[in-house]
This record gives structure tokens, sequence and C-alpha cells, in this order.
């Protein structure tokens, strides 16, 4: 008889560990992922800005570029002229966008780390073999 408040004794005192156990793997998740989040959120506001540098500078530099361009030439010229603008400036366009592609390629997705401990967890708790 007097084995039963022991074992009761025991199994809440386990208890209470594994469910702190439990708590403390949960806040170093949490804490994770908050860091994360904040990481992913710098790389987006990074590419935003680089993406609107990009955008504001292509659009001076192509109004610049017609403007010098239609007062330098003579008028028969002018369509040409302009031609040869827009595609230099379509080319530039591109290669700003598949450097801003490339950039966003390199840097790892969102939530990696989070996701590998959570999956490493699940296979330590898990039952089955």
């Amino acid at each position: 008889m007097s084995r039963l408040p022991l074992f009761i004794s025991g199994l809440t005192e386990t208890t209470g560990r594994l469910s702190g156990l439990a708590g403390q793997i949960l806040q170093d998740r949490l804490e994770l992922l908050a860091l994360e989040l904040r990481e992913a959120k710098i790389r987006l506001i990074q590419a935003w800005l680089l993406a609107c540098m990009a955008m504001v500078f292509s659009l001076i530099g192509i109004l610049l570029l017609v403007v010098s361009g239609m007062y330098v030439l003579p008028p028969e010229w002018r369509i040409y002229g302009l031609l040869a603008v827009a595609l230099v400036s379509l080319m530039a366009g591109l290669v700003i966008f598949m450097a801003l592609s490339r950039h966003l390629s390199q840097k790892p997705r969102a939530f990696d780390q989070s996701i590998a401990e959570l999956k490493k967890d699940m296979s330590c708790f898990s039952t089955k073999k």
C-alpha cells in the first residue's frame, strides 16, 4: 500500500520535469522563429529598397537620355534615337532585375532553421521506429 503514493509522487515529478522540458523546447523554438522572422523582414526591406532605387535611377537616366538625345539629334534621326534609348533602357532594367533575382535566390528561405529544428524534435519524440 505504501508503494502507490510513491508511484504517484514519482509520476507527477516526472510529468512536471517533462512539461518543463517541453516548455523550454517550445520557448527555444519560438525565439528561433522570432529571430528568423526578423531576418526575413530585413531581407525583404533590403530587396524593396534595391528595387525602388533601381527604378528611380533608371527612370531618371532614361528621361535624361531621351531629352538630351532629342536635343542633339537632327529632326530626321530623332525616331531612331528614341528607339535606341528605349532599347538601352530596357536592357538596363533587365540587368537590374536579374541582379535583384540573383540576390533574392542566394538568400536562404525564411524559417529553414526553425523547420529543421522542429523536424528534429519530432523525430526525437516520435514513438514509431
